[in-house]
């Protein structure tokens, strides 16, 4: 599946790798130019709501599924104490494979 970028001058969401492994825990992280402030940040799966984070601008998906694997992008106010407005990340994609191998000890 590939994602269709919007681009935007503002977020970016970053994931640790293209490919994960079904059952890890992703943690997705939505960054703002210019280390401006970001508050309520919002992660989507292909335009669909997700989860919102009050405080701070990490997002996770726990455990990973094969379900996961789609576009998301995220989205939050930023500005400064004088104004805010609304942006949105480029669409970034996640892909979940195969089930995580048992560890034996």
């Amino acid at each position: 599946q590939q994602c269709i970028p919007c681009p935007t001058d503002w977020l970016v969401l970053q994931v640790p790798a293209w490919v994960q492994l079904e059952g890890d825990t992703v943690t997705l992280c939505c960054r703002v130019w210019r280390n401006r402030s970001i508050i309520r940040v919002c992660l989507y799966d292909n335009k669909k709501y997700l989860q919102v984070s009050l405080r701070g601008t990490k997002l996770s998906l726990l455990p990973l599924r094969m379900h996961h694997s789609g576009c998301y992008h995220c989205g939050g106010w930023v500005g400064s104490r004088v104004s805010l407005w609304w942006e949105k990340s480029v669409l970034v994609t996640v892909t979940a494979q195969g089930e995580h191998p048992h560890s034996w000890h």
